[in-house]
């Protein structure tokens, strides 16, 4: 993609697979939430990760201010992404830590904009089509 693009903006990361009893199988350590755990713990320049594949320098990650996660089913119509800087970006928005308790008090750390399903998820499966309610898009927002 960067050849196709130019330049040198995406990057691959790769996390070695452990193995989980529970489930028989080898993954990523705690699926998706370990996953977004470590990726922060790198960009704070921290090398205990279970990353074994990265194109990015540590002095590039330590540039970086803000991640938007997407799913595989995740639709982000154009200029979204842009909005969600915004707003993260807004003085009113920006976290506070207290250091006494290393939380943020003031602010956002994790922004989670509303999630809606789209017609094609909401018919993938019986649990999806019973707790997805209305589908489709939502003309008032």
């Amino acid at each position: 993609m960067n050849r196709r693009y130019g330049g040198n903006r995406f990057h691959l990361f790769h996390r070695r697979r452990i193995w989980n009893a529970s489930e028989e199988k080898w993954m990523g350590w705690e699926r998706k939430r370990g996953k977004l755990e470590e990726f922060n713990r790198l960009l704070r320049g921290s090398v205990n990760t279970s990353f074994i594949v990265r194109t990015a320098d540590n002095e590039f990650l330590r540039k970086i201010r803000y991640v938007i996660t997407l799913d595989s089913d995740t639709q982000l119509p154009r200029d979204t992404a842009r909005r969600l800087i915004g707003v993260a970006t807004h003085p009113l928005n920006r976290p506070s830590i207290d250091k006494l308790v290393n939380r943020v008090t003031y602010g956002y750390g994790i922004l989670q904009p509303r999630v809606s399903i789209s017609l094609e998820s909401a018919s993938r499966s019986g649990f999806v089509k019973i707790f997805s309610g209305n589908t489709g898009i939502d003309p008032y927002t």
